[in-house]
């Protein structure tokens, strides 16, 4: 079984809350949009950062998932260190993530192999994404999330402080969310639900530990709303955005009607600018296995 669809729940979580909060990002013209876009593109324009990020999921007010994580990141080198830690569903699993010399690296906490993943397609859309990361947002972006989202940038409220610091803030409650909105974020948690197991190689990192994580997270299919939306970030005095939070929460009910509640919380913060540099990881004498990608999610 390919357990990286074992993290359904947990991409659809993430993803969706990215989703949502990249959406409102862009609110239209209005002082806390206007800055907060600022800090955006000066954030993008980064070459290198450490990040660090806690995200959390509760349904119906038991927590499910925990992710802690740290990346390092260097987009001049192409390089990449991260160590992540989840638990949920009756699982504990430390993973490490590598990406230098060209090769992605993978290792989980409790297996001594070192997974190098190869696959020209997949080796080739990752480097598309990687190249077409902006230093900026293109003109054409911000008018077509300006158009989507109209007057929410009303909702956008910037507090400039003392020492040149900003806090940005939004809150979205009810009717104040979009259909547009309501729509992408229910086919996205449907899709999810409906997402079919593959198998491969890919279950050696982490052997059968994610899947109680993947049996454990709601697949709501009836009814799927977003409830609330928060976000709110810190902008240093450099204009960088330091640290931001996030809450979405999606209401819906699953396959046998039972209704639930999901909070997914995230907590992201930056730092090193311009002064991280990533782990290497040493592959002589470590046990190495070779994954082709193309074996997998076909």
């Amino acid at each position: 079984m390919n357990k990286r669809i074992a993290l359904t729940g947990v991409s659809v979580a993430v993803g969706s809350l990215l989703l949502i909060g990249s959406a409102y990002a862009g609110l239209g013209d209005a002082p806390g949009y206007d800055a907060y876009k600022s800090a955006v593109k000066e954030t993008f324009a980064v070459q290198n950062v450490t990040k660090q990020m806690k995200v959390t999921v509760n349904d119906n007010g038991t927590k499910l998932l925990d992710v802690q994580s740290t990346v390092k990141a260097d987009k001049a080198k192409n390089e990449m260190s991260a160590e992540i830690n989840l638990s949920g569903g009756g699982a504990n699993q430390g993973v490490s993530l590598y990406r230098q010399d060209g090769k992605q690296i993978v290792k989980a906490s409790d297996n001594d192999v070192y997974n190098i993943i190869e696959g020209k397609e997949w080796k080739g859309k990752a480097g598309e994404h990687r190249g077409q990361a902006p230093d900026g947002i293109s003109a054409e972006v911000e008018n077509v999330v300006d158009a989507l989202v109209g007057n929410l940038k009303d909702y956008v409220t910037l507090s400039p402080q003392a020492d040149g610091t900003k806090n940005i803030a939004m809150q979205l409650n009810g009717s104040q969310i979009p259909a547009v909105a309501n729509a992408i974020g229910s086919l996205v948690v449907k899709q999810a639900a409906n997402a079919e197991e593959h198998r491969g190689d890919m279950q050696g990192p982490f052997g059968d530990k994610f899947q109680g994580l993947h049996d454990s997270m709601p697949k709501l299919t009836q009814d799927v709303k977003i409830d609330k939306f928060d976000l709110a970030a810190k902008v240093n005095a450099d204009n960088r955005i330091e640290k931001q939070q996030m809450t979405l929460t999606i209401s819906g009910k699953d396959a046998q009607g039972v209704a639930h509640e999901v909070v997914v919380a995230a907590d992201f913060g930056l730092s090193n600018f311009n002064g991280t540099t990533p782990d290497h990881v040493d592959l002589n004498g470590k046990q190495v296995k070779t994954i082709d990608v193309k074996k997998h999610g076909e």
